[in-house]
């Protein structure tokens, strides 16, 4: 069965790991990997190398200019990976297609797999991000694939309302937690050393995103990092590694904003375009507190025990532990956000909560799926009854 897989994104390459390496190692799959966006730019990390380093080869590079990140470079990136897709999907002629999650490459994929007659299967379907354009591109992804992997039974049932046929639409839980509970992550020591950076006595783990739906995309960000500074300037005790935005309309302007805040406080703060998938749960298993807008504050946090500040309205619909603390994008309710997650209340409060999206053997679950469906690219609405 050949199965091709996209990636696009640090994060959504991060979660399809474990798949990877199950689908790699099967007798009964050829792995087929297709590489685009952040992966392939210097700005954001050139994490491919990351991907080769995990013993990845992969079999199609999809190059996009990601330097204009106004809505109309977007738009043109977006072109650039349906094109490009299309192309490796016509020469690697794989069985089906598996994408993840909400993003604009993954859609582009998806739309050229669907005009190439390859079934696509869909991780992360179901779920709401209302302050983020990739909530549109999400469900679009649900209608374009005849496959699905769902992280909770809420969002199963929501796949289904949307007309898709229950027997193709699986609760598998959330590939993030698993990574969370299962990978072998260094301690803080080596964290430190690998990162070249003294975490101090306690750090905030942040990432900031582009709220895509903002006229704006950046103005939550500033209000974000108002407040955060306003915490360190108050605890000098305090650090802050800040990992960056997305290759989103306004993430230039995002990692601007991070940069310049490292300035006001010399020392204290790390700001780097990535750090890998094992160094930022490390950093996440180790901070005081995660801080931002990223899905990984409500998603894999809660695992770690470890509280989450989630700012603004990127995040807005998503099923989350109690352990998350939501608060506008205003700096003083920023700052009030993040005192009571460093709080001894806000670490006991995290360390009870449990997370609503862990499930047993999420990654297995997926591969076999993917290996023994024998859909195809056709598709039969699902009506409910009248």
């Amino acid at each position: 069965m050949r199965i091709a897989v996209f990636t696009g994104t640090r994060a959504e390459y991060g979660l399809l790991r474990p798949v990877l390496e199950r689908l790699r190692d099967d007798p009964g799959a050829e792995l087929l990997l297709l590489v685009s966006g952040s992966h392939l730019s210097v700005r954001h990390g050139h994490t491919v190398d990351e991907i080769r380093g995990h013993g990845f080869v992969p079999d199609a590079e999809i190059p996009l200019d990601l330097d204009d990140d106004s809505p109309q470079g977007v738009a043109r990136a977006t072109a650039q990976a349906l094109a490009g897709c299309a192309e490796a999907l016509g020469r690697l002629r794989p069985d089906r297609l598996l994408v993840l999650g909400d993003r604009y490459e993954a859609l582009a994929c998806a739309v050229a797999a669907s005009l190439c007659r390859v079934p696509t299967a869909h991780i992360h379907g179901g779920e709401a991000t209302r302050g983020a354009v990739d909530d549109q591109f999400r469900h679009a992804l649900t209608k374009l694939a005849a496959l699905h992997f769902t992280a909770c039974e809420e969002y199963r049932r929501r796949v289904i309302q949307m007309g898709e046929r229950p027997e193709t639409v699986f609760n598998v839980g959330s590939l993030g937690v698993e990574n969370a509970l299962t990978l072998s992550l260094p301690e803080r020591a080596d964290l430190e050393a690998e990162l070249e950076f003294s975490l101090g006595p306690e750090f905030v783990l942040v990432t900031f995103h582009p709220v895509t739906l903002d006229a704006d995309p950046a103005e939550q960000a500033r209000s974000f990092f108002m407040g955060l500074a306003l915490v360190l300037a108050e605890r000098p005790e305090l650090r802050a590694v800040i990992t960056g935005a997305n290759a989103d309309a306004g993430g230039g302007a995002v990692d601007a904003l991070a940069h310049e805040l490292a300035g006001r406080f010399p020392g204290r703060i790390l700001a780097r375009p990535s750090l890998g998938q094992v160094r930022y749960l490390s950093a996440m298993r180790h901070c005081r507190c995660v801080a931002g807008n990223s899905s990984s504050g409500v998603i894999e946090a809660p695992s770690f025990g470890v509280p989450t500040v989630n700012v603004g309205s990127r995040q807005d619909g998503r099923i989350r532990a109690a352990s998350v603390l939501d608060c506008p994008a205003r700096a003083e309710a920023v700052a009030g956000a993040l005192r009571r997650a460093l709080s001894e209340k806000g670490r006991a409060l995290a360390r009870s909560a449990t997370n609503p999206l862990r499930r047993d053997g999420t990654s297995r679950r997926i591969a076999e799926l993917l290996i023994s469906w024998r859909g195809g690219p056709e598709k039969v609405f699902h009506d409910f009854p009248a």
